[in-house]
C-alpha cells in the first residue's frame, strides 16, 4: 500500500508543478497585455492545464505498466503457491 501512495503523492506533486510552469518566451510575451487581461489568463490556465497533462500521461503510462508488471509476478507466485 505504500507503494501507491508514493505513486499518488508523485501525481500530485507533477500536477502542482504544472500549475506554476511558465510558458516559453514567445508565449509570455504574446499573453503579456495588460488590457486583455481576463482573456490572457484563461488562455494562460489553458496552458498550464495542457502543461499538467503532458506531464501525467508519461506517470500514468509508467504506472500502468509497472502496476501490470506487479500484478502478472504476485499471480505467478500465487500459481506456484497453489501448486
Amino acid at each position: 500500500m505504500a507503494f501507491a501512495h508514493r505513486i499518488g503523492l508523485g501525481l500530485v506533486t507533477l500536477l502542482g508543478w504544472a500549475r506554476s510552469a511558465q510558458a516559453c518566451p514567445g508565449c509570455k510575451e504574446a499573453l503579456f497585455d495588460p488590457e486583455q487581461l481576463p482573456q490572457k489568463l484563461s488562455t494562460a490556465m489553458g496552458y498550464a492545464l495542457s502543461i499538467g497533462l503532458m506531464l501525467l500521461v508519461p506517470a500514468g503510462l509508467v504506472t500502468a505498466v509497472t502496476v501490470s508488471i506487479v500484478r502478472a509476478q504476485r499471480r505467478q507466485r500465487a500459481r506456484r503457491v497453489v501448486h
